[in-house]
């Protein structure tokens, strides 16, 4: 079936050069919908049912149509029908320096991502729930997936908001000094290495992305598979969350803060990106393998099948 072509998803893909504290997007529209996409391939013919029929709730037939919702709630006001204070759950900040995620320390209101994941997949795995807010909670468990998969939203360098305080150039752009680390991994790195391109109003191709997602998706190897999917979900999504926070923890601490120039200049090009790619296409894949597990368990019910 075909759907519209250009759609507005992650509409606030810029505004985190505004935000006041923290980090709260990841992937832009673009990268959401790969993780979707990828997904939406892998989900068993249970789960598969029982998404399109909580996405029909809202008149929606695929993962990636509702991927970066959560995006253009967080960044509403509360008068425009949004929830701002949603934002911090995109994330998590743990020092840089520290080993691992400390749930007292690192999130102690319990108000980030690797909190409220595992509260949405429980919500989406309670059949006695109501339909819509179990379909809030697929949005948001299809969005969090990639959150937490994107470095940047797991670490924090002396308070720089993941990133979003460290200014950079990005093979000699600056976006006249709006640039930031994080906005190179949330869209540029991915759009520069596919050519994928957010358009005005911050809407993507979606016939694109899928186009890149069956790429990705077919690259991934069984053994791939075998080695990042969970098992024990739901019951045990808070331990499964937080191992996925603590990878991409050590990702920014090697990777995204570890091969900064040396210089200071923060001039980044085709030496920063010979690593930053594989993460960052690794962690879309990983993602999507990892969102089709959390969705064949959560929707899966007793008696339907767990195979692919």
């Amino acid at each position: 079936m075909k759907f519209s072509t250009v759609v507005k998803q992650g509409a606030a893909a810029t505004v985190m050069l505004l935000m006041a504290s923290g980090s709260a997007l990841a992937w832009g529209g673009n990268g959401h919908a790969i993780v979707a996409d990828i997904a939406q391939d892998r989900l068993t013919p249970t789960a598969a049912a029982q998404s399109r029929a909580l996405l029909a709730l809202e008149g929606h037939q695929t993962l990636d149509q509702v991927a970066s919702w959560p995006d253009e709630i967080g960044n509403k006001p509360a008068s425009e029908g949004g929830m701002p204070e949603t934002l911090r759950w995109h994330y998590v900040n743990i020092d840089l320096d520290s080993p691992a995620y400390d749930a007292a320390r690192d999130c102690a209101t319990g108000n980030c991502v690797a909190v409220k994941l595992p509260e949405m997949i429980r919500t989406l795995a309670d059949t006695s729930a109501p339909q819509a807010k179990r379909l809030i909670a697929l949005k948001w468990v299809v969005h969090q997936v990639g959150d937490l998969h994107q470095p940047l939203h797991t670490t924090d360098r002396n308070h720089d908001k993941g990133g979003n305080e460290v200014k950079v150039s990005y093979f000699g752009e600056t976006h006249k000094g709006h640039l930031n680390l994080h906005s190179v991994w949330d869209t540029l790195i991915l759009e520069h290495e596919t050519g994928l391109r957010t358009g005005p109003h911050y809407s993507i191709d979606l016939d694109k992305a899928r186009a890149e997602a069956e790429k990705l998706n077919a690259s991934i190897t069984p053994a791939e598979v075998a080695s990042w999917s969970a098992s024990g979900l739901p019951a045990d999504a808070d331990q499964v969350v937080q191992g996925w926070v603590n990878e991409s923890h050590g990702l920014a601490q090697k990777i995204v803060y570890g091969d900064l120039p040396t210089s200071g200049d923060n001039a980044l090009g085709n030496a920063y990106e010979k690593d930053a790619w594989p993460v960052v296409r690794t962690r879309l894949e990983q993602a999507g393998v990892r969102l089709a597990d959390v969705l064949n368990a959560a929707l899966t019910a007793p008696s339907g099948s767990t195979g692919h």
